[in-house]
């Protein structure tokens, strides 16, 4: 079904509505949607609703026929994608990875050997369409928030803020797999704890930027195996580790949580 994004003001509408302008170009223009075609509806913050394309014209597109508001449950694992800034068309293929498989919050990191134009605060327009575009595409509820590019520390204070453990992407001795990481920290994934995944670029962190950041109680050291990979390859095998991980943990943990029950129900 045909995604299209909306204010919540809009989305809380009950009669027929038109879209905003770029919601009604892209469907009208880029999808050629039709009269009577069904639409799902979100507004980035996890409530949807279906609608059906009442008229398509020059003016816009209106809707009719809207079932209730639903709301989506949010990704279980709330991780936070801290990344160097790659070359532009692999950060642009790395965000809208990142927006599909359900990153909760995206921060562009500049570090020494980082090669890009973008200064610290900026938040590029492109990459806000980028995003926009893989919530659309793939159907999702809640929308990927974009950070402003941020200095190394900066990103060492976002890092400080979140209430989990952030893996470290390490070339360093020591460095756990991955799997094994984020094993040690599956109740907190599971229960919906927020945690972080850093990435550094093709040059690797510097030597005092590795030292910074390890530094930080909740810096977890992980590596992804013997291969080097490209920043973007890093930052989605890394990202679907943490929030397959997750999912299976919540199977997990409700099997367990289910065979206690019934155990204590049999004891009585």
């Amino acid at each position: 079904m045909t995604c299209a994004i909306v204010s919540s003001g809009a989305l809380d509408m009950a009669d027929p509505a038109a879209l905003g302008a770029e919601e009604a170009h892209h469907l009208r223009d880029v999808l050629r949607v039709r009269r009577g075609e069904r639409l799902l509806l979100t507004d980035g913050e996890g409530r949807v609703r279906e609608a059906s394309v009442r008229d398509v014209s020059r003016a816009g597109v209106s809707l009719c026929d809207f079932e209730p508001i639903r709301t989506l449950p949010r990704p279980t694992a709330r991780a936070t994608l801290l990344v160097c800034i790659a070359k532009p068309a692999r950060m642009d293929w790395l965000l809208e990875k990142a927006c599909e498989l359900g990153a909760e919050r995206i921060v562009p990191v500049l570090s020494e050997r980082v090669v890009a134009r973008q200064k610290p605060g900026e938040t590029p327009d492109r990459w806000r369409r980028i995003l926009d575009s893989a919530l659309r595409q793939c159907g999702g509820g809640w929308a990927t928030a974009l950070a402003p590019v941020s200095s190394w520390s900066d990103a060492l204070s976002e890092i400080q803020g979140i209430d989990g453990p952030t893996f470290v992407g390490s070339l360093a001795p020591g460095a756990l797999p991955l799997g094994d990481a984020i094993a040690d920290h599956a109740t907190h994934l599971a229960s919906g704890g927020r945690c972080g995944w850093l990435v550094g670029p093709e040059g690797d962190f510097s030597p005092r930027e590795l030292e910074s950041v390890l530094a930080l109680p909740s810096a977890v050291p992980v590596t992804l195996g013997t291969r080097i990979l490209r920043v973007e390859t890093a930052a989605v095998c890394g990202l679907s580790a943490i929030l397959s991980a997750s999912l299976t943990s919540v199977g997990g943990i409700a099997a367990a949580t289910a065979a206690t029950a019934a155990t204590a129900r049999t004891s009585k």
